[in-house]
């Protein structure tokens, strides 16, 4: 079994603002991602979230998603992951994904070419790359989960990916999708040509297979 995690409990620093709720094409952004995440192969995946995030709660139960809460989301990104993988049966998990709840570029497509890629207990660590460059979402074997459970502050599997580059497998990716998240307010504005009806076949030609639907 491959499970995700979703993570949905950040502050939105960098954009000064809370941005999963922020409107994008006919939904608000974080549901792209779970809408992805929900029609692609995995088995089952958690959404982690701040306590009082009702909003996203709701729309995270409507795509499937298990919540779970995290009232320590101010120690960052860390904590969301230990959340989650804290109601991992172990001993049927044989891989998660991490997804970032910000890049709602990301369709069940390219899920399913990292899921593909993915050979459960060789210790792999399965990273897309579009032009050379690393993205997300990465796919851990579950025998890293004890180290993930170590990490902490604002910092997710990419310390595992740089201490452990030998057990990288490298997934290239056509699209530019698993570069993209919104973390600034001109990232947001960029997102919105993507998802403009009027722009569509301008933009969609940069960013094939993407799948998406209005």
């Amino acid at each position: 079994m491959i499970s995700g995690i979703v993570l949905a409990a950040g502050e939105g620093k960098r954009m000064g603002k809370a941005k999963l709720l922020l409107p994008l094409g006919n939904k608000p952004l974080i549901e792209w991602m779970l809408k992805a995440v929900k029609l692609s192969s995995l088995n089952k995946f958690f959404l982690v979230v701040r306590p009082g995030d009702s909003e996203i709660i709701k729309l995270g139960r409507k795509w499937g998603a298990e919540i779970v809460l995290n009232p320590d989301f101010q120690s960052g990104m860390s904590s969301s992951i230990k959340k989650a993988l804290q109601h991992f049966p172990a001993e049927r998990v044989k891989g998660f994904l991490i997804f970032l709840g910000d890049q709602p570029l990301i369709n069940s497509i390219i899920i399913n070419q990292i899921i593909s890629a993915f050979s459960p207990g060789k210790g792999e660590m399965v990273v897309p790359f579009y032009k050379g460059r690393r993205g997300n979402p990465v796919l851990f074997d579950i025998c890293w989960r004890d180290e993930l459970m170590a990490v902490t502050g604002d910092v997710g599997g990419r310390v595992l990916i740089k201490a452990h580059p030998k057990k990288v497998k490298v997934v290239k990716i056509s699209n530019e999708a698993v570069l993209f998240d919104i973390d600034k307010e001109e990232d947001y504005l960029k997102a919105q040509t993507y998802f403009n009806p009027d722009t569509q076949t301008k933009h969609f030609n940069s960013l094939p297979n993407l799948g998406l639907t209005f």
